[in-house]
């Protein structure tokens, strides 16, 4: 069968979340010969197993398969499983929005032609952007454009095409392994689409992981930043307008799971070690007092609303 999109569900098999996501893939009303859901499995959910046993029963373009890679590693892996012109990455947590299917075959439809299609990402309105689409003519803009977003899979899109290209022995980046596939192709035309097309199932971050997330975003992304500036590929203005937004996001985060103490799957111990290896004290002191006043602020205005 020749799909024109995969949509790639990477899962530890959690129930509650997967299966109002694949309703809401199969609720958009387009024939299934014109895409393929492929759900790649790394829990062990028994009950999950056989769900999807019966779900792949009812639908003839939803594949299902199992791994062993690790926590995040089970992304790429819905990748190689996919056939479709286009891949795009389906969080386990985010429902589609009516005509969201329909609109992204109706992107494929318009760039399949192509010999080199731009880049896309699709940032379902966390970027605000002025345009609902943009255009970037080269790789640095395009990820200055995506600012701490760039570390979140649930825009990823790739074009089979491109995937192709990619070597199977291929060793993707632990934390991020988007970034091994979004950040590869560094001389095409790039799009970030902003429309709101998915809606996230609320969880709250007592369910979304325990990685050590201060070494993720502090240490990790900026490493891979790092690398992007080394070999010239972005602009030092690009590695330091990033290196700001990463800060306040850190420091955010900070406020609510160290100061705060909301409850969190996140293992935040190496807070101090983390921050430490790109930022000073005073910027991390500054940056912080900036967040509190945000949010004092923020509260006022609500009072006096």
């Amino acid at each position: 069968m020749n799909y024109l999109l995969s949509l790639c569900i990477p899962t530890n098999g959690v129930i509650e979340l997967v299966f109002p996501v694949l309703d809401s893939i199969y609720a958009q009303g387009v024939e299934e010969n014109r895409f393929e859901v492929v759900v790649c499995d790394n829990g062990n959910n028994a009950k999950f197993r056989e769900m999807m046993a019966e779900y792949v029963d009812r639908h003839s373009n939803l594949r299902y398969g199992r791994t062993d890679a690790p926590v995040f590693l089970s992304e790429p892996e819905t990748y190689k499983m996919a056939t479709g012109k286009l891949i795009k990455f389906i969080n386990h947590r985010t429902k589609l929005l009516p005509g969201t299917l329909q609109y992204w075959l109706d992107f494929v439809q318009a760039h399949e032609g192509e010999e080199r299609p731009s880049i896309v990402y699709f940032a379902n309105g966390v970027l605000k952007q002025k345009s609902q689409i943009a255009h970037f003519d080269n790789f640095s803009d395009f990820v200055g454009g995506l600012k701490i977003w760039g570390t979140w899979s649930t825009g990823m899109a790739i074009w089979k095409q491109d995937f192709d290209q990619i070597p199977a022995d291929e060793p993707y980046n632990v934390l991020f392994p988007h970034t091994t596939v979004l950040f590869r192709e560094r001389d095409r035309k790039y799009i970030i689409d902003d429309k709101v097309l998915l809606d996230e199932i609320p969880v709250g971050h007592g369910k979304k992981g325990k990685y050590d997330v201060f070494y993720a975003f502090a240490v990790e992304w900026l490493l891979i930043l790092g690398e992007l500036l080394r070999s010239k590929d972005i602009t030092v203005q690009t590695f330091l307008q990033l290196k700001r937004e990463t800060l306040k996001f850190c420091m955010e985060m900070a406020i609510v799971f160290i100061i705060f103490r909301r409850p969190c799957s996140y293992d935040t111990s190496t807070f101090s070690k983390s921050m430490r290896v790109f930022y000073s004290w005073p910027e991390m002191g500054w940056e912080l007092i900036k967040c509190l006043l945000r949010k004092v602020a923020g509260k006022f205005k609500v009072l006096c609303s």
